[in-house]
C-alpha cells in the first residue's frame, strides 16, 4: 500500500458519516446523557461481553477515555428522522498503523436490532474511512459473542487471527 497522505490532524472530524436511516456526530460532554442513554439501551451486550449491565458512568467514562487519546472518536448514531440517538460507534484512527482504522464497538438499542441499522452504520463508517484515505478496518470480536461473529462475516469482515482470550481479530478492505 502506498504511503499515506492524511490531512487529519488530531481532533479533526471524519468525512460525513451518514446511512439511508441514521447519521453519526461525535460525542461531546454535553451528549454524556445521550450517550449513557444508548449505551443502556443494549444491556445485554454488556452482560455477554463485561457480566453486568453498564455502570452509571459508563458514559462519562468512555468519554474521558476518548478525550485522552486524539486518535479516538466516539459518535452517537442518530435517525435522521427525529434525531434520537439509537447507537454508538467507537473509532481508533491509524491504529495500529497509520491507514488502519480499529472499531472498538459498535452498538444498537436492542429494541432496533435485526432492522440492519448496525449494517447500515458500518457501511456509512466504511464510506467515511475510505473517504479520509483509510485503507482497511479492523475489529475484535470475543468467543462469548456468536452473533457480533456472524454480523461482521455477513458485512464482508475476514477473520485475520486470533488473540489471548478468546478473541478474533477481523478487517476488511476500505475503497477510497
Amino acid at each position: 500500500m502506498p504511503p499515506l497522505d492524511l490531512d487529519l490532524e488530531p481532533r479533526a472530524p471524519l468525512p460525513p458519516l451518514e446511512a439511508p436511516r441514521l447519521a453519526a456526530v461525535e460525542a461531546s460532554r454535553a451528549d454524556e446523557g445521550r450517550l449513557q442513554g444508548c449505551l443502556e439501551a443494549a444491556p445485554g451486550y454488556f452482560v455477554l461481553t463485561e457480566g453486568a449491565p453498564p455502570s452509571p458512568d459508563a458514559a462519562a467514562r468512555l468519554l474521558d477515555e476518548a478525550e485522552a487519546d486524539p486518535c479516538r472518536r466516539v459518535l452517537l448514531l442518530e435517525r435522521r428522522r427525529g434525531g434520537a440517538a439509537v447507537g454508538v460507534l467507537d473509532v481508533w484512527l491509524d491504529q495500529p498503523e497509520p491507514g488502519t482504522a480499529h472499531l472498538g464497538l459498535l452498538l444498537v438499542a436492542e429494541r432496533l436490532q435485526g432492522q440492519g441499522l448496525g449494517a447500515e452504520a458500518a457501511a456509512a463508517l466504511e464510506r467515511s474511512l475510505g473517504a479520509a484515505g483509510y485503507g482497511l478496518l479492523r475489529l475484535s470480536v470475543g468467543d462469548e459473542n456468536p452473533g457480533a461473529h456472524a454480523f461482521w462475516e455477513r458485512q464482508g469482515y475476514a477473520p485475520v487471527g486470533r488473540l489471548a482470550g478468546g478473541v478474533t481479530v477481523y478487517e476488511k478492505p476500505l475503497a477510497g
